[in-house]
This record gives C-alpha cells, sequence and structure tokens, in this order.
C-alpha cells in the first residue's frame, strides 16, 4: 500500500505499527474490561494517537518512527476498507474510534464478549479470511527472500 515510501522504512518498525493498534485495545477490552472500553477498538484506533505518533516522528526524525507511523495509518486504512466492504452496526463503527472524542464520549461496541466468539465472527468473515492469507503470502515471500539472500 505504500509503494516507494516502504522500501525507505525499516520493515520490523512498519510490522510494528501495522499491528500497534491491536496490540493496545485488544489487551485492554480482554484484561482490563473498565467501564469505558466497550470493544477491540479504542484508544489505540483514534486519530488522536495517529496525531500523537505524528508528533512524535516530526520530534524524533528517524525512519522507524516514520515506519510506526506508516504502518499505524495503513492498519487505519484497512480497518476503514473492512468496514466499508462488511457493513457496520452504527454503534461499532470504526469511525467512532477514529473521530473520538468529536463523535461523541464512547468507543465503538463489541457484538462479542469473549476471544473464542471474536475469532469465530472473524472465521466467517471473507474480508478478513481474506486479509489474513493475504498478509501470510506477503509474509512468507518475504521471509523466503531473505532466506535466500542469506
Amino acid at each position: 500500500m505504500l509503494g516507494p515510501l516502504r522500501a525507505r522504512l525499516p520493515a520490523r518498525w512498519l510490522i510494528f505499527g501495522c499491528l500497534l493498534p491491536d496490540l493496545i485495545d485488544k489487551p485492554l477490552f480482554y484484561l482490563v474490561r473498565a467501564s469505558w472500553i466497550t470493544g477491540t477498538r479504542t484508544i489505540g484506533h483514534t486519530g488522536l494517537f495517529l496525531l500523537a505518533l505524528l508528533l512524535a516522528a516530526a520530534i524524533a526524525r528517524s525512519p522507524a518512527t516514520w515506519a510506526v507511523v506508516a504502518g499505524v495509518a495503513t492498519h487505519f486504512v484497512l480497518d476503514i476498507a473492512g468496514e466499508v466492504v462488511t457493513g457496520a452496526e452504527p454503534d461499532s463503527s470504526i469511525w467512532l474510534a477514529l473521530f473520538y472524542p468529536a463523535l461523541g464520549w464512547r468507543f465503538p461496541l463489541a457484538h462479542f464478549g469473549t476471544l473464542l466468539e471474536h475469532l469465530r465472527l472473524s472465521a466467517q468473515n471473507a474480508y478478513i479470511l481474506a486479509g489474513e492469507i493475504i498478509g501470510g503470502a506477503i509474509l512468507l515471500r518475504a521471509w523466503q527472500k531473505r532466506r535466500q539472500s542469506s
């Protein structure tokens, strides 16, 4: 998705950025269970979080920090695309998280209660399955190329 920009960014930091919103929000939902954590898209999925990362990247001026920003932005684009393709209930829309708190002081609701239920619902979603298969193929190809070059 990032085209030629990707070649200038450290891959491990780009991958970390792609995972970061979920690394923050999913443990909050499954482990913390505070009353304001109503789903798996909270703090790490907000535009405020992305703005804070942009500010950090502008200050640090390091390729690693910019790679994290690019990864998080890519994560957001893929989440938005998934919602456009598959739809979402108004109370669980990615837009509630992305524009928090401009659209209200609540985060999107999860329509599942456990990790197993979340995985079951995800396994029934063609967009998610296709994304996982494509992502896995990309990672496998990158691993093969790295292995051949060393």
